[in-house]
């Protein structure tokens, strides 16, 4: 069934795209709304495309990014399985709404990524998570699961992984989500293993 099919363009519904406007702006995430608006139509990337663009995803840009998704999900979903579509396009990224960092978080980006090239290696599903903060601007989120990930035993290289990361904490300041004071921990414990290295 639906499993991805997008027919993009004019029959796109005015509808489903109304549907999800309306539903995200009452504070329902990306993914459920994919799934509520999957159920009502034989054609789920059509779903998906009324979830983009209600987002603000330019129409073109989420078209691609649904052709890139029906590759890896081509049938793989069938009737009843609409909540698990939404949930797997919102965890690959289908749904994020890219944002134009400026310089201070520009700089941050650089210092989190020359942290990366210092560990030794990325497991896929942290480089995903790092790739998609990236690109929303969330470089505290980075910030911190850079700091818990830590440097790979073998191939790393330390002390360069915790001076990087200490050099982005420095930048990320109260506007960056520091709740509770995560990012303040997780900067005291990168000067702490930075000084561990020394």
């Amino acid at each position: 069934m639906g499993g991805g099919t997008v027919s993009g363009g004019n029959d796109v519904h005015e509808a489903l795209v109304a549907a999800a406007r309306e539903r995200l702006r009452a504070g329902a995430a990306p993914a459920g709304v994919c799934g509520e608006l999957a159920a009502r139509t034989p054609r789920w990337g059509d779903a998906a495309l009324a979830v983009g663009l209600a987002l603000g995803i330019a129409e073109p840009e989420m078209s691609r990014r649904l052709r890139d998704e029906r590759e890896r999900v081509h049938g793989g979903f069938r009737p009843g399985e609409e909540e698990l579509y939404g949930e797997l396009l919102e965890t690959t990224g289908v749904f994020d709404v890219p944002k134009r960092l400026d310089g201070r978080e520009t700089a941050i980006v650089e210092h989190l990524w020359a942290a990366t090239r210092a560990m030794g290696g990325v497991a896929s599903r942290v480089g995903l998570g790092l790739s998609r903060s990236f690109a929303t601007g969330e470089v505290a989120s980075a910030f911190r699961l850079l700091t818990r990930v830590g440097p790979r035993a073998a191939h790393s290289r330390p002390a360069d992984f915790w001076a990087a990361l200490v050099a982005a904490g420095e930048l990320l300041g109260p506007a960056d989500g520091d709740e509770h004071g995560a990012v303040t921990q997780a900067l005291d414990e990168c000067r702490r293993r930075l000084a561990d290295c020394t």
